[in-house]
């Protein structure tokens, strides 16, 4: 992918095409970094045009480019699709979090029936493999890292000779909502394995 950068313009890669060449050697080559490659370089060209042609509206013409500093490297992947990683997490956690839910109504809340319900399955998952309970232990945590990845941003610059690396969050709706639910599951596991294996072992 890195023949690409030549369509970048050439101010913006004296500046900005090393950091990206070295970061390209740590994406994978697929249609769509390449598109999104492609369509950066579009952008910047778009915008190059219109500072010259109408300054004021650039900003307005294209939101996506920052007048100061430069244009945002782009980062990983994730980044471009959070609400899509936001649901592939919330899969990822959702059995976790219904194991979790229906025992803290059985065994912590005691709510009738819950238990007599509920004991089959709890027998069944103890003869289950053990690549279930790890899976159900350690959902929560990968679907924390899957949800919180997104919202992470990194924004290379140099400045007077000196890289400079800026590290922005952002704030994305469903994604927040998924690490909140991954915290208290994950919180609540953890609680339940320390006072078992810790304190009540004999």
């Amino acid at each position: 992918m890195k023949p690409i950068l030549r369509v970048y313009p050439s101010a913006w890669r004296r500046r900005y095409g090393e950091e990206l060449s070295n970061l390209l050697e740590e994406l994978p080559a697929t249609p769509a970094t390449t598109v999104d490659l492609l369509r950066g370089a579009a952008t910047l060209h778009m915008r190059a045009f219109l500072d010259r042609l109408a300054p004021r509206l650039a900003p307005r013409l294209a939101p996506r480019l920052v007048s100061a500093g430069g244009p945002p490297m782009p980062t990983h992947p994730l980044q471009r699709h959070p609400t899509a990683t936001a649901l592939i997490a919330a899969l990822i956690t959702a059995p976790t979090v219904i194991f979790v839910t229906l025992s803290f109504l059985a065994y912590q809340l005691e709510l009738p029936g819950m238990q007599t319900w509920l004991q089959p399955f709890m027998d069944g998952l103890a003869q289950a493999p053990r690549i279930v309970d790890l899976f159900l232990l350690g959902a929560p945590f990968l679907a924390f890292l899957i949800a919180a990845l997104p919202l992470i941003g990194l924004r290379l610059e140099r400045v007077d000779g000196e890289l400079r690396v800026t590290l922005a969050l952002h704030a994305r709706t469903l994604n927040l909502i998924v690490l909140g639910i991954c915290v208290v599951v994950g919180g609540f596991l953890a609680s339940h394995l320390i006072v078992e294996f810790l304190f009540e072992r004999p």
